[in-house]
């Protein structure tokens, strides 16, 4: 999965927010204008971060905010909209939940379990904050709301829960720090450049910044135990920052796990409160819901062929081939396509994947690659993959499928000998489109 790819298509999009959230918010939006209190309306937003996600995104391009690079309030943020756009929009938002093929409970249930961290981290920072005598904490308190939230959508786009501890495998998939790519993650939807300001990692942190990585730490290493000798080394390097011992630092914990627990927006809102009494020993997650074993062929085929069909009803190719990796011949063996012939060679052609071949690079990682209408000869001529002279034409557009470090296949599109240009345009919705149709499974 390539990381820009990846987060344009977040971008691209409008994410669900939480089952309990939408519960209270179709009751706020539904009363009269002038009953409708942005502060009520504020505090709500702020205890679900997708739906905070949502509404600070709006904002997150206005030049006004990009020029200053603040932060506003989530009051000031719904000021600057308007309560007539906020409403409508407000009113269009879907729930987040389980999709039979798609999107598995056990993966909803540890989305919302990483979005209940964030809300305690986020209650941690404001306690630590107005412990060290800062009392202007919205930000920071947003910025902890934000951190996990990369996090619970690579969670939304792969319907896994993550086999290692999760900003770790993150970051390990895309080649690039958690704190990196979160600063990418805001530059790239866009959202406010205030945000940009208190999580990036700049040498010579601020108390401020210092102790909102401190809360996060500390919220998230909750699933691993608190009994734990390095989860308390966060809480001493916390009190020394404020001034006050390790005990006083510790207090805001349980009180921000209790807070999230009282005020559930899904089930797992209650589950680092049971994370904190967890006693010394191997831990083993709560769940409500047990993932099944990789054992999807069949959604995943669904995807593939859902695919295709989307990439030549949207973008109109005249060629969209799938092309499936056979493991016994080490070759790629057409499975789904649109647009060629009964009596085309390529049906029952093998590309062979052998050494220097064009396939063989491509296919090597998760990639994708654009050949305009000059490029395709000299790559035809460069590499000596048969595909080429099967498939005559002008520019084309490919990019391969994993399935964790297994390759799956490689989609290929072109227009064959329509008068239409392959531009970088076409190129880039060719691959939002593959993401978002393959990356649940990927």
């Amino acid at each position: 999965m390539e990381l820009n790819s990846w987060l344009n298509s977040i971008a691209a999009r409008r994410w669900p927010i939480l089952s309990g959230t939408m519960t209270e918010l179709r009751q706020a939006c539904a009363r009269h204008s002038d009953l409708i209190n942005f502060t009520d309306l504020a505090n709500l937003t702020l205890s679900d971060p997708l739906l905070l996600f949502d509404l600070i995104r709006v904002v997150g391009g206005s030049r006004a905010l990009q020029r200053n690079e603040s932060m506003p309030s989530i009051e000031q943020a719904m000021m600057l909209i308007g309560l007539e756009p906020v409403v409508t929009r407000f009113n269009t938002l879907t729930v987040l939940e389980p999709v039979t093929g798609r999107l598995h409970p056990g993966v909803v249930e540890d989305i919302t379990m990483w979005l209940a961290h964030g809300r305690v981290a986020a209650i941690i920072a404001k306690d630590w904050l107005s412990l060290a005598g800062e009392h202007k904490v919205e930000d920071c308190y947003i910025a902890a709301l934000i951190y996990n939230l990369p996090a619970c959508f690579y969670l939304l786009y792969n319907n896994r829960t993550a086999e290692r501890p999760l900003l770790q495998e993150v970051s390990e998939v895309f080649g690039v720090d958690y704190p990196k790519l979160l600063e990418q993650f805001v530059k790239t939807v866009p959202l406010p450049m205030g945000l940009l300001n208190i999580l990036s990692t700049d040498p010579g942190a601020s108390r401020r910044k210092q102790l909102l990585r401190l809360a996060v730490a500390t919220a998230n290493g909750l699933i691993q135990g608190a009994w734990r000798p390095q989860w308390w080394v966060g809480i001493e390097a916390a009190a020394r920052l404020i001034g006050v011992g390790p005990s006083v630092a510790y207090s805001a914990v349980p009180l921000a796990c209790l807070q999230v627990a009282r005020s559930p927006r899904a089930m797992a809102y209650g589950y680092p409160a049971r994370e904190l009494i967890m006693m010394p020993g191997e831990f083993h997650q709560a769940e409500m819901h047990r993932i099944a074993p990789r054992d999807d062929e069949g959604e995943l085929d669904t995807a593939l062929r859902d695919t295709v069909r989307r990439l030549a009803q949207d973008l109109h190719f005249s060629r969209v081939l799938f092309l499936r990796y056979d493991n016994e011949g080490h070759c790629l063996k057409l499975r789904y396509q649109v647009g060629l012939s009964p009596e085309h060679p390529l049906r029952n052609h093998a590309v062979a994947l052998e050494p220097g071949t064009f396939f063989s690079l491509l296919s090597s990682k998760p990639q994708s690659f654009h050949a305009p209408q000059t490029a395709r000869a000299k790559i035809a001529e460069s590499y000596p993959d048969e595909f080429f002279g099967q498939m005559a034409g002008g520019a084309f557009a490919a990019m391969t499928v994993f399935t964790g470090h297994q390759l799956v296949g490689v989609f290929y599109v072109d227009y064959g000998d329509e008068p239409v240009t392959l531009d970088a345009d076409i190129y880039q919705h060719f691959k939002e489109i593959v993401v978002s149709m393959t990356a649940p499974h990927t």
